[in-house]
């Protein structure tokens, strides 16, 4: 190590020196002495400051996190950053033209230079000595030197500047000078929260880097000097003074040869993007964000990974789609709806349960989760999983059941007198009384009692285990062991659920699982597994499946779900009321996508008098007018496609139980305490309505089809049933 030289060695030197030189008067020569002394020692001291000044190498803390970058279903269009907004681009990503409009902004002779500014250095050590600070004049090296390495304080004080003076030059000795100006493009601070080139092209221009035109580059380049000052829109003095530098930099391109005078005066400022929040989802970023890291935890990411890993996390979300469902429940009036009243909108792909498109509700309204979490029962809609529990049993659509209201059953299904114990079951009022009905129409018609019968008869067991595995989690499900109000959905379900379990019965008969995310890529470009990228597990098969949907669609054909019938296509689902009112649902989908609608009340009272929707609402109402609304504009990006045609396979079983008090005595004798004048025992009256009642049951090989909707560019016309009630 060196030492500095002590005066009283230098000065006797330098003395015999100036007897030799100047052989004038001793004062003369005293007064050089005292003049050139400090000089030397100010030269040593700079000298041994500057070997003892360590060449850095480690950069400061966060300032290479790159975070990882959100991605739509297209694989190119960016949702948001999670973690710092920084991408690292290679040196030959970087355009040339960028380049220079970066040199023209801030260091012109950087290429000529040795990493500092004497004037700029000058100019900052007299701002310092007279009061105004260490601002400015700092070459691209010097603010590389402060921004990016370890070594230096934040304090605005003369040895920190000098200090960063001799970092500089020791950088600009040892490293090259391509290879500062790329850790400069890539860490510098641009505005709009983001670091580095890339990033700012996203979040300015939606482009990366490389694509960047003359104009925009310079545009950039100009926002270095004051990022969260300038404006890029606008006419106020931000905008202007940006607009200004934005000319300087490109006269200075002219001036150091890189643009010719004639090209600069045809470029016109750029256009940037009208505003940039990361997410562009109508409020629905938080939420975006909030499922996103719990996927990626549930699939073993580190969150550190996550914020500092420089993954790109693609998700199946479409931005188009994103707008119609915040279109549909926007013309429902949501973000009036009162605060207590939750409803969201979600939509999967049917092959692979990847989500599509959400609104889980105006953030200004409420902070509720209506999408992914559960806020209501699940209602009527949890009925398909009953139907499906009886084809998994080898039963087939066209079992029969008793369709009167009201019926109590015993827990083996039989039904009981109204006086005996049992669970006693109405249907809806707008659905009444009905006679033998098949689990068609009792699908379409919502009927409660004849799906009570089902779930018994099966066993509740079953109708569980089926429900389970189209996706309805054990919590959900747990409570509600041996219980048979569950065929009328009293379990509280999220609406992803719905709409991922319905897509089983769309695709064919497999389950899938919900998700956003789609793929995740490491910074080594190597794919991530994730846990829903194999197989679903198949949970009917084909024609179990294609019997379910026959029977959903005859809900939305001639059912309680005319309201959600497509013009062009054929649509299956189920509408949903829970208890008073308190919930309603719609779940459908076709055969490409699965789509559910859920509106719940959290305080006790019924949904009723919603804005613009005067009356209670139920599942085929307002449910229903949304999932159509949605539907229908998504529909325009799928090919209309058919649903497959059941064979009916399987047992018709016959559960169409004969009133209690019409059944025989054991011994299989008329009771001769209601016998009357006519032949068999019973009184004319009693046989002629008992005649009725057969005449009203429908035989289920008379049930209709659903009425299939054709294409019209197929030569056919679509039909729409009018609307019905129930």
């Amino acid at each position: 190590m060196h030492s500095l030289p002590r005066a009283r060695r230098v000065r006797p030197a330098l003395t015999r020196l100036l007897r030799t030189a100047v052989p004038s008067s001793r004062r003369l020569r005293r007064a050089i002495v005292m003049i050139i002394t400090p000089v030397v020692l100010l030269a040593a001291a700079t000298v041994v400051a500057y070997v003892r000044t360590p060449l850095p190498t480690r950069p400061q803390d966060g300032v290479t996190d790159e975070g990882s970058a959100v991605y739509y279903a297209d694989g190119r269009t960016p949702l948001f950053r999670l973690g710092a907004n920084r991408e690292a681009v290679r040196h030959d990503q970087i355009p040339g033209r960028l380049r220079w409009a970066v040199l023209a902004a801030e260091d012109r002779g950087f290429y000529g230079g040795h990493g500092v500014s004497p004037v700029g250095t000058i100019r900052a050590v007299w701002d310092n000595a007279s009061g105004g600070g260490t601002g400015g004049g700092s070459t691209i090296t010097q603010q590389l030197a402060r921004n990016y390495y370890k070594g230096l304080s934040r304090d605005r004080t003369a040895r920190r500047k000098i200090k960063e003076i001799f970092i500089a030059l020791k950088l600009d000795r040892h490293r090259a000078k391509d290879e500062i100006l790329d850790l400069y493009l890539n860490t510098i601070y641009f505005g709009r929260q983001t670091s580095g080139v890339q990033a700012a092209a996203r979040a300015y221009f939606d482009k990366d880097v490389w694509e960047l035109d003359v104009a925009e580059c310079a545009m950039l380049a100009a926002m270095i000097q004051r990022p969260t000052y300038f404006k890029t829109q606008g006419g106020d003095a931000a905008a202007r003074a940006l607009r200004s530098r934005w000319k300087y930099v490109l006269d200075g391109m002219v001036s150091m040869g890189r643009l010719g005078r004639a090209e600069a005066d045809r470029q016109r400022f750029p256009r940037t993007q009208s505003e940039w929040t990361g997410v562009g989802l109508s409020g629905q970023d938080l939420l975006v964000r909030h499922r996103i890291e719990e996927e990626l935890a549930s699939a073993g990411i580190p969150a550190g990974s996550v914020v500092n890993g420089g993954l790109k996390i693609y998700t199946g979300l479409d931005q188009r789609w994103m707008r119609h469902a915040e279109q549909a429940m926007r013309e429902a009036q949501e973000p009036r709806w009162p605060g207590s009243v939750r409803g969201g909108l979600v939509a999967v792909d049917s092959r692979t349960g990847a989500v599509k498109a959400f609104y889980g509700g105006d953030p200004k309204r409420s902070q509720v989760d209506a999408v992914f979490a559960p806020v209501a029962q699940a209602g009527s809609t949890f009925k398909p999983y009953v139907l499906a529990a009886a084809l998994r049993k080898g039963l087939s659509v066209r079992t029969r059941v008793s369709g009167a209201s009201p019926q109590k059953f015993a827990p083996n299904g039989e039904v009981t007198p109204m006086t005996a114990p049992g669970y006693k079951v109405k249907n809806d009022e707008e659905i009444g009384s009905l006679g033998t009905i098949d689990l068609v129409k009792a699908t379409a018609l919502s009927v409660n009692t004849g799906y009570v019968k089902t779930a018994l008869k099966v066993g509740i067991g079953n109708v569980l285990e089926t429900a389970r595995l189209f996706g309805v989690p054990e919590a959900a499900l747990a409570p509600y062991k041996g219980q048979a109000g569950v065929a009328l959905g009293i379990p509280d379900v999220s609406a992803v659920t719905q709409a991922a379990g319905y897509a089983a019965f769309a695709n064919g008969g497999t389950a899938v699982v919900p998700h956003l995310v789609t793929k995740v890529v490491d910074a080594h470009g190597r794919r991530v597994p994730l846990p829903w990228d194999g197989p679903g597990r198949r949970v009917l098969d084909g024609e179990q499946a294609a019997q379910a949907t026959y029977a959903l669609r005859a809900t939305v054909t001639s059912g309680t779900g005319t309201r959600a019938a497509l013009p062009d296509r054929e649509a299956a689902g189920k509408t949903g009321t829970t208890e008073h009112n308190r919930a309603a649902w719609f779940v459908g989908f076709v055969p490409q996508v699965s789509a559910a609608v859920v509106i719940g009340n959290a305080k006790s009272g019924p949904l009723r008098n919603l804005p613009g929707h005067p009356g209670t609402v139920a599942g085929e109402t307002l449910p229903a007018e949304i999932w159509h609304s949605f539907m229908d504009k998504i529909a325009r990006d799928l090919p209309v496609a058919a649903f497959p045609e059941p064979v009916f396979a399987g047992a018709a079983a016959n559960w169409a139980d004969q009133d209690p008090a019409e059944q025989p005595d054991p011994a299989g004798q008329p009771d001769p305490s209601k016998q009357g004048p006519g032949p068999a025992g019973l009184d004319p009256a009693k046989e002629k309505e008992l005649a009725k009642r057969k005449q009203a049951a429908t035989p289920p090989s008379d049930t209709p089809a659903p009425s299939r909707t054709r294409d019209p560019g197929a030569g056919g016309t679509a039909r729409t049933p009018p609307p019905v009630s129930g």
